[in-house]
């Protein structure tokens, strides 16, 4: 009996270290930390794409990086979004390849191979073994044999949209040339994913390639293992569905490119890339100038995302951010305080930069299991008695309906409320129903119902799928992030009242509204609803460090593994990072203190309460939607010129004016202040933006048309030099025979 638990043990070791991502942290890794904490540095800001130095800076060094290895008098442009993990940067590539392909070829099914030998992610995307057609994420094909690979391939029937080739340290190289080869001939996009390969192999299959590489997978091998980290370089031209002003946040990421991370990736590679005059001139100006950061954004990040920024004067220049307050430069006083009510959508749960967390890193022990104290922790505060680490909300919710539907295994319908966000990865996205978002990168899950939670007939329409024997799983946000619509209760009754007889899980979504954001530590009553999966992210961070966590009820968990063990505790250990571990259990120990729920509490309702009196002395302004300190200034859209400019660009120009004029930070007029903002701090959040809305009608019209045609002008400037530097990249190809 010893031998077999003995051997047993083994096994589940072995499962262990096999999947385990992170490395213990160094000192080198608290250090960076620890400086960036001291010298009051933004780690987050923006919901995605923060125009961020640092990551400006890593994004053209990863695209010198490529064109240094393929040693070519040509140079390519490479755009690169930033992502959280290997498994996000792949998702990302193959959402941006089946875009392409559905562009060029609106016939063409989306269809993705992938040579994977050691079968990294098939389990990933298929957990229960359902096949092509009815995988959690469908549509992908993988291959343990290059040899069955290239027969599919080569089948005339074959319309890939891509195919991804998993690079490991014994992969042949002659044989990716013979692939890229038939890709060319199939007009299939190539993905290169370099993270499971050691950087011997991944800049010599760069460097071996015939031709350039559409796309370039990056994974945590670029963070020594230290810190969540993904990545996608793309061509140009390749990058073009995503260029446009309705398109460009098509994919997104609340962590991704964090300065944290971005200046480590920035540091490693400039570790292996031969720095001359040149790079290190225009390394050093993103840094020094906000005109030069921007335009490196433009170039090698996304051309849209910086104008945008520019428009809602977000296009910061920080020089230090410290609590609720951030400190930009400012040509004509210097510098300027900020009140911040982003703060990383959402992740300011004790504001920037928190004293403590400098001596949480002093005190951090590496063989310490910080992990398990904060699982305990969150387990007492939601009633839920298993934790799964992640890395971001989209990977928390991607873990998440994975468990629930190995779980339950004999049903595949998965209910959502129409309104509901859960992110962009290919599982996570099942999650909103926008046909937008979801129709360039089918085929996705093909077993959901969209419900409407304001129909007259929601509860009958609700209450017929949930005794139609097919729902595996009702996942919602009780309050809607996208619009902070509530779900009605009398849906939520339903939801609860019958799930016991009727044998469907049930998921709440807390990644923006938990952590004690609308004052409760989750935004629904514990008393009255006990939820069997919970997913919890944003406040994790503490504004510091990527971390999110998924809690599961014993049964879930049980029935998980009697499933699919394997993915069950590949899934326990995948993300677990000690540090990210530490960082949010220290912030969540402090804002657990005794007292603090009362105090947040007592914010939200002040505050909401005091903006409801600007909103009597304010014609623009109609109300306050939202609980606790997630909040949103309704502006009353009939009056002009609001009704004239529409909701979107009617918030942006107010929340450019509650900038400029009132000194309080703010997107699309969503407040969500850290929540130990303090009553004078909340005072002058109040001025600031009543003073904003004192603006008459006329000036408003005058100063939203001029910022529409600024916006309008350097729209056209940036296609112009899209434009353009395509132009000259095609010019050079045929010059030098395109490789």
């Amino acid at each position: 009996m010893s031998k077999n638990l003995d051997s047993n043990t083994i096994g589940q070791n072995a499962l262990k270290a096999r999947w385990a991502i992170y490395e213990p942290a160094t000192s080198t890794t608290l250090d960076t930390i620890w400086q960036r904490n001291q010298a009051g540095k933004a780690t987050f800001l923006l919901a995605s794409q923060p125009v961020f130095a640092e990551s400006a800076q890593a994004a053209y060094l990863l695209c010198e990086y490529i064109n240094a290895l393929r040693n070519k008098a040509a140079k390519d442009i490479y755009k690169t979004f930033f992502c959280n993990s290997r498994i996000e940067a792949l998702h990302g590539a193959i959402k941006i390849s089946r875009h392409n392909a559905r562009l060029s070829h609106p016939d063409n099914d989306g269809l993705v191979l992938v040579y994977d030998q050691e079968r990294y992610y098939a389990d990933l995307f298929d957990p229960l073994s359902q096949g092509i057609d009815k995988a959690l994420v469908p549509g992908v094909l993988f291959y343990e044999e290059l040899a069955d690979l290239s027969s599919q391939l080569n089948n005339s029937s074959t319309k890939a949209a891509a195919v991804v080739m998993c690079l490991y340290d014994d992969f042949p190289l002659d044989e990716l040339n013979r692939i890229q080869h038939l890709c060319r001939e199939k007009q299939t996009i190539l993905v290169l994913n370099t993270a499971h390969a050691s950087c011997g192999m991944t800049e010599s299959s760069l460097a071996h390639l015939a031709d350039k590489p559409d796309i370039v997978v990056w994974g945590e091998a670029l963070t020594d293992y230290q810190v969540p980290f993904g990545a996608f370089s793309v061509l140009d031209r390749f990058y073009k569905p995503w260029a446009k002003v309705s398109t460009c946040f098509m994919h997104s990421s609340t962590y991704g490119g964090n300065s944290l991370v971005t200046s480590m990736v920035r540091d490693k590679i400039l570790k292996s890339l031969p720095i001359t005059a040149k790079i290190a001139a225009k390394f050093n100006a993103i840094a020094d100038k906000p005109a030069a950061r921007i335009k490196a954004f433009c170039t090698y990040i996304n051309p849209i995302t910086p104008l945008i920024c520019h428009a809602a004067k977000l296009d910061l220049d920080i020089t230090q951010a410290k609590g609720t307050k951030i400190t930009i430069k400012n040509q004509s006083t210097g510098e300027i305080d900020l009140i911040d009510c982003i703060g990383g959508a959402g992740s300011n749960l004790r504001g920037y930069n928190p004293a403590d967390i400098g001596q949480a890193l002093e005190a951090h022990q590496p063989d310490t299991d910080y992990w398990s104290e904060l699982a305990r922790l969150l387990s007492g505060l939601v009633g839920l008695d298993h934790a799964f680490p992640a890395v971001s909300g989209a990977c928390a919710v991607d873990i998440a309906i994975t468990l629930a539907m190995l779980a339950n295994p004999q049903r595949s319908r998965i209910v959502i409320f129409k309104g509901n966000y859960a992110g962009k990865s290919l599982i996570s996205l099942n999650g909103s129903e926008d046909e937008f978002d979801r129709k360039p990168f089918v085929p996705l899950y093909w077993d959901i119902v969209y419900l409407d939670i304001f129909s007259p007939t929601a509860d009958v329409d609700l209450l017929q799928q949930l005794r139609s024997g097919e729902i595996a799983l009702v996942w919602f946000e009780v309050m809607q992030g996208n619009s902070l619509n509530q779900v009605p209760p009398k849906l939520i009754d339903i939801i609860f009242q019958y799930r016991k007889d009727l044998g469907y899980i049930v998921g709440i979504d807390e990644i923006l509204n938990g952590m004690f954001r609308t004052g409760s530590f989750v935004s629904f009553d514990r008393d009255q609803y006990q939820p069997d999966i919970i997913t919890l992210s944003k406040g994790l961070s503490d504004l510091t460090f990527p971390i999110s966590a998924v809690l599961v009820s014993d049964t879930v968990y049980q029935q998980a593994k009697h499933t699919n063990e394997q993915v069950v505790t590949r899934y326990e250990n995948q993300f677990l990072n000690q540090l990210g571990a530490h960082i949010a259990l220290n912030g969540l120990t402090q804002a657990n203190a005794p007292g603090n729920r009362e105090r947040i509490r007592y914010a939200g309702n002040r505050l909401k309460s005091e903006l409801w009196g600007v909103a009597g002395r304010a014609p623009l302004l109609k109300g306050i939607r939202g609980e606790g300190l997630h909040l949103h200034l309704m502006l009353d859209m009939e009056q002009f010129p609001l009704s004239l400019f529409g909701k979107d660009v009617s918030e942006l120009l107010i929340s450019r004016l509650c900038l400029s004029e009132g000194h309080v930070l703010q997107y699309f007029c969503r407040l969500l202040p850290p929540l130990n903002i303090s009553d004078r701090e909340m005072e002058q959040l109040v001025v600031g933006i009543e003073k904003s809305l004192k603006i008459s009608r006329f000036s408003l019209f005058l100063f939203g048309l001029k910022q529409i045609l600024v916006f309008l002008y350097l729209l056209s400037v940036a296609q112009l030099k899209s434009a353009i530097t395509g132009l000259t990249t095609q010019l050079s190809g045929l010059r030098y025979g395109n490789e």
